[in-house]
């Protein structure tokens, strides 16, 4: 009877035990994150990369998170209120669409920390923060020209946003320094998840003479990849290495390294450091970059796959500016 008050006891002190120093801020109370997204997060894209680093903060600095589902800018301004309201130490808004609210909303509550993916609209406790996803979007389009032998690309994205259109834009850049007379058919979807859309507009880039396929349409872009298989055509991965989505058809990816941006903001807020403002990152934070699928490396030609790593190298150390 003794030993099993004695475990008790000691099971009970377990319990009360204070969080760890390292789980706590400076203030002493736990880490709290609210992540908001407009779309699901098993995209395998866009909004699945923020998810990532969503889970990378809850198992790394032993936060408390929520992850909150927002489309409409009315739907997003009340989330966004509603997670400051519930006093979150940081709310991240994941896309451009989130920013304007978000600032509206940080200006009602100063003590917490708000970040959003892109915008123009920053304050001392609002930050921007974009992944340069573009410079390996150039580096992709490097890579189309050296494999197009119809002189024909099909680039293919959700909605017209300025960080989908710049990348889209230096996705033609990158093309037309290989192969400058090359035809690109630019289209966007008005839509991040509908697949039967996304088919049906690749079909006709397809049908147009498109042989390689560069797609920013997170979870439509399973149309694009089944529209590649049918017509053999080659694919590229964006946001994140989406191999594993389609490893048949995709050469390479433009990954931005989300997850790791965000438990970094994450750190910042929970160790008493967080500033608002503009911030990028890119190649030559190492933070994005080009994966190839090994599986398909027999498709892509030596000589192509050195240019894509030159153009790597000269983004990173500023030589070239996509």
């Amino acid at each position: 009877m003794r030993l099993l008050l004695l475990a008790a006891v000691i099971l009970a002190a377990a319990c009360d035990r204070p969080p760890s120093p390292s789980d706590v801020k400076p203030d002493g109370k736990k880490l709290s994150v609210a992540l908001l997204l407009a779309g699901p997060e098993n995209d395998e894209g866009w909004n699945q990369s923020a998810f990532d680093g969503l889970q990378r903060i809850e198992k790394e600095l032993g936060a408390r998170v929520r992850k909150v589902g927002a489309r409409s800018p009315s739907e997003i301004e009340q989330a966004l209120t509603q997670a400051a309201q519930q006093r979150f130490d940081l709310v991240y808004g994941h896309g451009f669409e989130f920013n304007e609210p978000a600032a509206r909303v940080a200006a009602q509550w100063p003590e917490v920390k708000f970040a959003t993916s892109g915008g123009t609209k920053s304050a001392e406790n609002l930050a921007i923060v974009e992944p340069r996803t573009f410079e390996a979007g150039y580096a992709l389009g490097v890579l189309a020209g050296h494999l197009t032998k119809s002189k024909v690309l099909s680039s293919l994205h959700g909605e017209a946003y300025e960080p989908v259109k710049r990348t889209a834009g230096a996705f033609a850049a990158g093309a037309r320094s290989v192969q400058p007379d090359v035809k690109i058919l630019e289209d966007y979807l008005g839509s991040w998840e509908d697949v039967a859309l996304a088919k049906e507009k690749a079909l006709a880039h397809a049908a147009a003479g498109a042989d390689v396929f560069f797609q920013n349409c997170d979870a439509a872009g399973a149309g694009v990849f089944e529209a590649c298989r049918q017509r053999k055509a080659l694919a590229f991965g964006c946001n994140r290495d989406q191999t594993a989505k389609a490893p048949d058809v995709i050469v390479a990816s433009a990954v931005g390294d989300i997850p790791k941006i965000l438990l970094e903001l994450a750190a910042e807020v929970k160790e008493g450091r967080f500033r608002g403002g503009a911030r990028s990152f890119g190649m030559k934070e190492q933070e994005v970059r080009v994966v190839f699928n090994e599986a398909l490396r027999a498709k892509v030609p030596a000589e192509a796959r050195a240019a894509v790593e030159t153009a790597c190298a000269a983004i990173a150390r500023g030589d070239l500016k996509p």
